[in-house]
């Protein structure tokens, strides 16, 4: 019987002060954005013992310093070609490093890796988020978007691995001390996925496939790991859905989640 081809997800940062997920599919390894400094991702790398050097792309879902903070220093270094779209490209100060612009819907092959980006909706120029498959492995993720669409459910279904934004819980967003606008923002169809959204997009994304499910972006003054899992826990267990689940913490790393 055919060996199903290794896979494994290391979170290095998640949340406002930083995202960078390395996403390792057979022999062939991304990062999906570089937010913190390039010295900070080599030595989390480190810690989990990921070869920086062996990076065989970037993509950037958006230009948002927490997702760019470290690219142009990291692509710099190592060589490593990145890949973004023409909106994300514009408003990110990049310098002379290998760059290509993606469409919004569009697929890359990175040796044996099909890599296929997907409009999401965010107060930026042009987001996305991504699915990446080899053989009969897929990984999905999806961060940064105020609402969800039928193509992101799309895009993402049937991932053996899911990673999915679960950013504030309402209660305590409304009951806190950001300034309305704020609030507004944050909640409105171009801000963030609440608990809730989160859990009923990974309800309707998974499938019988879907082993393991990794919630990111956590507010640090919004949501607790404790709240995201009790809200998406019950979501899943409610309808069915047999996926282990993982809360990242805001800042901190996690890893590797194997499949």
């Amino acid at each position: 019987m055919p060996t199903k081809m290794k896979c494994s997800v290391t979170v290095l940062c998640s949340g406002s002060s930083g995202n960078s997920v390395h996403i390792r599919l057979g022999d062939t390894s991304v990062l999906i954005d570089v937010g913190i400094s390039c010295k900070m991702t080599e030595k989390r790398m480190n810690d989990f013992g990921i070869d920086p050097e062996s990076v065989n792309a970037v993509f950037l879902t958006h230009e948002h310093t927490d997702h760019t903070r470290g690219a142009k220093r990291y692509c710099s270094k190592f060589g490593t070609p990145l890949y973004a779209t023409k909106g994300t490209l514009s408003l990110t100060p990049l310098g002379s490093i290998e760059k290509t612009a993606i469409k919004s819907s569009d697929v890359v092959r990175i040796d044996g890796v099909t890599m296929k980006s997907f409009p999401i909706k965010h107060f930026a120029a042009e987001p996305v988020a991504f699915s990446l498959a080899a053989e009969k492995v897929k990984v999905g993720m999806a961060s940064d978007l105020g609402c969800v669409t039928k193509e992101v459910v799309d895009h993402l279904k049937s991932s053996n691995l899911l990673l999915v934004e679960a950013n504030y819980d309402d209660r305590m967003l409304m009951s806190g001390t950001y300034p309305e606008f704020l609030k507004k923002t944050i909640r409105s169809d171009h801000g963030h996925l609440s608990n809730d959204d989160a859990a009923a997009l990974c309800s309707s994304a998974a499938t019988a496939r879907t082993e393991r499910i990794v919630l990111l972006h956590l507010s640090r003054e919004n949501n607790t790991p404790a709240m995201a899992e009790e809200a998406v826990n019950g979501r899943l267990q409610h309808d069915g859905v047999e996926a282990r689940l993982d809360v990242t913490e805001h800042g901190s790393s996690k890893g590797p989640i194997r499949l």
